[in-house]
């Protein structure tokens, strides 16, 4: 069989046939500029978090507040969160050695995994506690824990709202709002909870909006981890058959094979396959080159090809 390869990065074709090399000039031109809205609204919830977080140990010191000091240690985790999440865009946004050919974008993606994982630790941490108060009920302090729970939620919601302004498809940025959102949930049920319980005494309602917060939060950060480790190890974030279908109904390409698609990050898509053609196109196939990266560009968000072509 006989083939020629051709590649194109950036839409910017090559030929090589034998020893003859036609290069043109190209630049990587992918501008991530929601990076830097990114980053001014993590700064901005990192803020908040943090003097909230100061003020809580301050006052629950000096008033000897076991459930401020407990809060305030809980918003150190968020802080935490918010922190990887900033570091990974910083990073994203540098410039990477020649033996990063790919940058550093799958920093934010690594970011993602692990937000995802202290999802799942908090998740397990609700669970915990509630079941802690049903089994060994306590008086309460009803007025302090309410308060404590309230400034909490506001806090939360704040930062919410903060992130909300930020790129809402951004794997990192989702996971720092999940966190958030997930301690606000957390914050409405101890509310409830402790409404109920200074009514009824009923103390098992905790354990039951523990389990319902933590189902709602679960299926949040299964998806976070699913996308994460789904990019890292490369799956294709588009279905291959679809793609192959949509290539091969052009009637110059007979078939295609050895497909590869995988995510670097957000909208950075590559592919490489081989694409078996008539003979008949071959003096059109810089035409037709072009034709199936500008298609795979505007329906897919592929932006990074190279097909070796045969016939």
């Amino acid at each position: 069989m006989q083939h020629c390869k051709f590649g194109l990065n950036d839409h910017q074709p090559y030929l090589k046939e034998d020893d003859h090399h036609h290069h043109h000039d190209h630049e990587h031109g992918h501008t991530h500029d929601h990076r830097g809205t990114d980053k001014k609204v993590l700064k901005w919830a990192l803020s908040i978090t943090l003097i909230t977080m100061f003020l809580e140990f301050f006052y629950g010191f000096l008033s000897n507040s076991l459930a401020l000091v407990s809060d305030a240690i809980h918003m150190f985790t968020h802080s935490f969160a918010l922190i990887i999440s900033l570091i990974a865009i910083v990073i994203a946004s540098k410039q990477a050695p020649l033996e990063k050919t790919f940058g550093y974008y799958r920093a934010e993606v690594l970011a993602a995994f692990i937000n995802g994982i202290t999802i799942v630790l908090s998740i397990v941490w609700i669970v915990y506690e509630a079941v802690e108060r049903f089994l060994n009920p306590s008086e309460i302090d009803v007025n302090t824990a309410m308060i404590v729970a309230i400034i909490g939620l506001v806090v939360n919601i704040i930062t919410g709202v903060i992130l909300m302004q930020g790129d809402k498809q951004n794997i990192n940025l989702r996971s720092a709002f999940i966190h958030m959102l997930s301690d606000a949930l957390s914050s409405v049920a101890i509310i409830i909870g402790y409404i109920v319980i200074h009514f009824t005494s009923w103390y098992f309602i905790d354990v039951i909006l523990a389990v319902m917060v933590a189902l709602v939060i679960g299926r949040w950060a299964i998806d976070v981890l699913r996308h994460s480790i789904n990019t890292l190890m490369e799956s294709s974030p588009i279905d291959l058959e679809e793609v192959k279908a949509f290539i091969e109904r052009h009637e110059e390409v007979i078939e295609l094979h050895d497909v590869h698609i995988w995510e670097i990050t957000q909208d950075m898509y590559n592919m490489t396959a081989h694409v078996k053609i008539n003979e008949h196109s071959l003096e059109n196939y810089e035409h037709l080159l072009h034709k199936i990266n500008h298609e795979l560009k505007e329906k897919y968000k592929i932006v990074h090809t190279t097909f070796q072509f045969e016939w």
